[in-house]
């Protein structure tokens, strides 16, 4: 394996190569990262996750209702459930080009990129190159397995790939109902599920460039009695050839190579799921030859190039240029918006809320995606006003809930969208509603399979009716219902007349942002309603909720505060301050004061923790929700949500306190986490994906919660690029507005617009300039921090 090693950051587990493109993991002996580090590898309708072991799960259509093979979120076992065998015919010496968790074979190296990954590793003069990926458009994993004999003799060669069948969502449940066959035609094994009534037509198939000579679908005729994936007995006969139903199911084939001294082969293996038969035929012949495999990865890799080449940053912090140019937004679309899976969450469901945020990243790179996720999301809200807080497609079943920030989530990346690229005719856009049975008396939520209402509107209006449908309290705040953001605080208002303080900031941004697309409607009188319920808002927030040193965060159905000096527990909540710097709406005095609040008592610098709030719930009599069932210090309950940690970085850039902004967003990279084999134990996720939390409470204190499947990714580079180094757009003008403290230095970004590529320079602020008056424009001087956008095909300078 003669590799590049030239490592930055690397932790004694691995370390980034190409430029900070791949990640490379070493695994030697007992050496190994302390929990599965995986790569996320998807297609709008495919994909699978994949480990350093070479374990993982793949799915078709929903991660979670249509799992082709068993997913696991088993940080110990890691256990897989497909594999490659190369079986040494003479010796009768087994080797996997994945590790499958051995560390007795030697040395294999791991590169996970934007996706792909690739494993390496030699045994037994055999070296072994494997690369797994899904194609752009296609439902079909690709394993690409290269062999070189280094040895002196002609070797034999048994390959076996086997895989485990779900189809469905538990093996327990579909094992039965599987029924495998071999088309002996085009060479294929398949396998559907006719308990799976969603997905019953589906077929599930597996097939090899080479001829096959043996399979079955019969998982204990391959394991055999005392086997395991990691020993199966079944290398050891020639396979029967056994398919149909009763057995406890699984696939696998066999082929048989030669390989002269020093030859090189290349052997294709794949796995995928079609509804057509004439499409897995298709297939099945075409990623049969090796050049259209190879033609088929350069395109996901140009795809991944150009997607995440809009923006190149070049600064002094190199963790931020490497999350910046690739991961973070590589870790929005392929794992939150494609999969909507990874190791420690199987989700499946679209989010109301969820993917919206996500799409947000995407304004400046592929502004469609958000369009898109708006129309989605459009044709899920109920006539009545509120939506699915999620679902699952294709079959529309979702839960119907009295959580009350989901909604406004609609006219708030609606806004955006339209403020970034111009495009006002979204507003334009009919959408059906969904109908479905309302929520009963005492009931708080419930599972609905939604119908498509007759009843459409534009999306305008879509997004009129979630403000209108927002109701308010005592205090004049908005409701907090079944939840706000926080779904963990489910209880602070579900009888009714509990009261959202954070929800209340949102709202005012909402309306702040929305009230400029009444007047373009000429809609008058919506906007001044708006403008009235905005200032009466502001108003009621000002008079109720400004707590001495730091906003509230709610008030309970009995009217008792949350997030008060006068309580024992939940103090003060990070998302109070934060927006109320983000909405533009707080008083300075006391926004200022309300952050440095949230600094002082939720910030911990010593141990890299941003607390969501503090202290955590305990004993308290009181009952916010099932946010209390987690362990003090875990998750919601006052550990790091880093989603809330963005905000709080990012409200740090609009007061222009630019040494906190700084230091919270260098506390929140991964990269700089797990600076250290000792850090990395300690935190045990990836060094290249972003957080959903972090553990306050000891003895976890810096252990990561779940990773890759959270929307703080798609935070974290808006909060990077639009605030920190703050470049944003609105329609055809770019904003350069740097947060950047002096200490930083200068840099530089690249953004690629349509034909036209302009190259920032932030030269000031290194020299103390932090308010620039003007900018050089190709050498001509232009007052503000605006540049009008041209597609022209040239190279424009912009010097800050």
């Amino acid at each position: 394996m003669n590799l590049d090693n030239e490592y930055e950051f690397f932790n004694g587990f691995g370390g980034f190569v190409k430029d900070g493109s791949e990640y490379e993991i070493l695994l030697e002996g007992k050496n190994k990262p302390p929990a599965p580090w995986i790569n996320v590898i998807a297609n709008k309708n495919f994909g699978f996750h994949i480990s350093e072991s070479g374990a993982g799960f793949t799915w078709a259509t929903n991660s979670r209702e249509n799992k082709i093979t068993p997913w696991s979120n088993d940080p110990v076992s890691d256990i897989a459930s497909e594999a490659i065998y190369i079986k040494d015919e003479i010796s009768g010496k087994v080797m996997t080009p994945t590790s499958l968790g051995k560390t007795d074979r030697g040395t294999y190296l791991v590169r996970h990129g934007f996706g792909y990954s690739k494993f390496y590793h030699e045994e037994e003069s055999i070296e072994q190159e494997l690369t797994v990926f899904t194609p752009l458009d296609e439902p079909i994993k690709i394993w690409e397995l290269k062999l070189t004999n280094h040895s002196d003799r002609e070797r034999f060669m048994g390959l076996t790939y086997y895989v485990e069948w779900v189809l469905g969502t538990e093996r327990e449940q579909t094992n039965p109902y599987i029924l495998t066959e071999y088309n002996n035609e085009h060479e294929y094994l398949s396998a559907k599920s006719i308990y799976n009534y969603h997905f019953r037509k589906h077929n599930a198939f597996m097939f090899t460039s080479e001829m096959i000579i043996g399979y079955t679908g019969d998982r204990h005729e391959f394991l055999g009695r005392k086997g395991s994936i990691l020993n199966p007995e079944g290398l050891d006969i020639k396979l029967s050839n056994n398919t149909g139903v009763s057995y406890d199911a699984c696939g696998a084939i066999q082929v048989s190579i030669s390989m002269k001294p020093n030859e090189r082969k290349t052997i294709i293996f794949g796995l995928g799921q079609s509804v057509h038969l004439e499409e897995i035929s298709k297939l099945r012949y075409k990623y049969k030859d090796l050049r259209k495999v190879t033609k088929e990865l350069k395109r996901v890799n140009n795809y991944w190039e150009e997607m995440l080449g809009t923006i190149q940053v070049k600064t002094n912090d190199r963790a931020i240029d490497i999350m910046v140019n690739g991961w973070l937004l590589y870790q929005t679309i392929s794992c939150r918006i494609n999969a909507r899976a990874a190791f420690y969450q199987c989700g499946g469901a679209y989010g109301f809320r969820d993917q919206l945020q996500d799409a947000l990243s995407l304004l400046i790179t592929d502004p469609i995606a958000l369009k898109n996720q708006i129309l989605i999301a459009c044709s899920r809200q109920f006539e009545e006003g509120d939506v699915q807080h999620w679902w699952h497609m294709p079959m529309g079943v979702g839960v119907r809930t009295k959580i009350t920030d989901d909604l406004l989530w609609l006219p708030y990346t609606t806004s955006a969208y339209i403020r970034s690229t111009g495009d006002y005719t979204i507003l334009k856009e009919k959408v059906h509603y969904i109908k479905g049975p309302l929520l009963e008396e005492g009931q708080h939520e419930a599972m609905v399979t939604a119908e498509k209402s007759e009843i459409s509107s534009s999306v305008y209006e879509h997004c009129k009716l979630t403000i209108l449908h927002t109701e308010f309290g005592k205090h004049g705040l908005p409701l907090m219902g079944g939840g706000d953001w926080n779904d963990g605080m489910n209880m602070v208002g579900i009888e009714g007349t509990g009261e959202s303080v954070w929800l209340a900031w949102f709202l005012y941004t909402v309306l702040g942002d929305f009230i400029p697309l009444c007047h373009y409607k000429r809609d008058f009188e919506s906007a001044e309603q708006f403008e009235e319920m905005r200032k009466t808002l502001l108003s009621n927030i000002e008079a109720h909720s400004w707590d001495g040193d730091w906003y509230l965060r709610a008030f309970y159905d009995d009217y008792s505060k949350l997030g008060s000096k006068e309580n024992v527990e939940c103090r003060i909540d990070s998302i109070s301050q934060s927006w109320s710097v983000i909405s533009k709406g707080a008083q300075k005095d006391r926004s200022e004061v309300a952050m440095q609040s949230a600094v002082r008592y939720l910030v911990r610098e010593e141990d890299g923790i941003s607390l969501l709030l503090a202290p955590p719930f305990d004993k308290t009599d009181k009952n916010p929700g099932y946010i209390k069932n987690y362990y003090p210090g875990i998750r919601e309950n006052g550990g790091q949500y880093t989603h809330a940690a963005v905000w709080l970085a990012i409200a740090s850039t609009m007061i222009c306190d630019y040494s906190l902004a700084d230091t919270l967003f260098t506390m929140l990279n991964p990269i700089h986490i797990t600076s250290s084999k000792r850090e990395s134990l300690k935190y045990e996720k990836e060094p290249y994906v972003m957080i959903a939390d972090i553990s306050l409470s000891p003895p976890y204190t810096g252990r990561g919660g779940w990773s890759w499947y959270t929307g703080s990714a798609g935070w974290m580079y808006q909060g990077l690029v639009h605030w920190f180094l703050g470049i944003r757009k609105e329609a055809d003008e770019l904003i350069i507005d740097p947060t950047t403290p002096t200490s930083f230095g200068d840099f530089t970004v690249t953004y690629k617009y349509k034909t036209a590529v302009y190259e920032i320079r932030v030269e000031s602020r290194s020299e103390g300039v932090m308010v620039a008056e003007g900018l050089l424009l190709d050498g001509v001087k232009i007052e503000g921090n605006r540049i009008k956008l041209m597609d022209d095909g040239r190279i424009h300078v912009v010097i800050v």
